[in-house]
């Protein structure tokens, strides 16, 4: 593996996080022989859903068994791991350097957050439990498995309407639960039950399963719902604390707002910073989505380094 132009340094880049855009990017700066180091704590967004579906001849495969092929892949090309979390990143004129949970610090010329989001989820008895299994986010992820079924989506609030229609292709038997928020007007509700769409406005007090799969849903006045599967894209934050720590500003979603530019994407406002995957505003929330995203990112930081390394005359 090519040593680093930044002197002293450890590394050519850190990547923090193993997903699917942090593994993408590695992959790329291995083969542009870059060194390369991808810490990770365990702790993926997609760990509670056992299969994985929509990308392209991995469709179905067990989150974990991609992540693991795409270490071997990124292993092939020098890359390197490290199973832990770090707790803080410093940046100064030679670059950053970021310590783990361990104590021990690693320098790098350049740092790529591939940590994700997390889901807030709601606090009703049960759901936490089903997410993954009997509560879905992604329609293209899941979908597909649970088509025809008694279907539910947790609409609570306005923003959410369109995603309600995107769950009626589904099912012909779909219920819209607004778990006791004012959601809809009168217009909306009539559009809704002309198309066989019911609609429970109780607040929802449980989820009711077993074996991982969504049987009922309870509401306040003490009816149960049969439901085999419910639709809900929850609010999001970032799953680290590093972003917020570097000064990195988070918009609305939750999400670091990113930049692009002639030479590449993945820009935040820190020099020699980049963000991929689902903790940036550059890609939605998919598996697919994060693997192009962390090419892009990879490829935008192989062209920075290239770039100074030429004109430095490095070799």
């Amino acid at each position: 593996m090519q040593t680093t132009g930044g002197g002293d340094l450890d590394y050519d880049v850190l990547i923090i996080g193993s997903g699917p855009a942090g593994l993408s990017a590695a992959l790329q700066l291995g083969r542009s022989l870059r060194s390369v180091l991808v810490c990770d704590n365990d702790e993926p967004r997609n760990g509670p859903a056992a299969e994985a579906h929509g990308y392209l001849t991995r469709d179905g495969i067990a989150p974990q068994e991609l992540r693991q092929l795409g270490r071997e892949e990124v292993a092939k090309y020098g890359g390197e791991f490290r199973d832990s979390q770090v707790t803080d990143v410093t940046r100064d004129e030679d670059g950053f350097a970021s310590t783990f949970d361990s104590g021990e610090t690693v320098t790098s010329r350049k740092v790529i957050l591939a940590t994700g989001v997390r889901d807030v989820l709601p606090d009703i008895d049960g759901f936490e439990e089903l997410w993954g299994s009997g509560v879905h986010h992604c329609p293209y992820c899941h979908g597909y498995e649970v088509r025809d079924e008694p279907l539910g989506v947790l609409v609570n609030n306005q923003h959410m309407l369109e995603y309600a229609k995107l769950i009626y292709n589904l099912s012909e038997d779909l219920v819209v639960f607004t778990d006791g928020n004012d959601i809809f007007d009168k217009e909306t509700i009539s559009a809704f039950v002309e198309r066989g769409i019911g609609i429970e406005e109780e607040p929802i007090t449980a989820l009711n399963g077993s074996d991982d799969k969504l049987e009922s849903i309870s509401l306040a006045d003490g009816r149960d719902v049969a439901r085999h599967a419910l639709f809900y894209p929850p609010p999001m934050e970032q799953h680290s604390e590093i972003p917020e720590q570097l000064g990195l500003e988070v918009n609305q979603a939750g999400l670091v707002d990113t930049t692009r530019s002639q030479h590449g994407i993945g820009f935040t406002s820190v020099e020699g910073l980049f963000v991929a995957g689902d903790a940036s505003s550059g890609a939605p929330p998919s598996i697919a989505s994060a693997v192009a995203d962390g090419y892009a990112v990879g490829t935008t930081v192989n062209m920075e380094l290239s770039k100074k390394d030429f004109e430095e005359g490095w070799r």
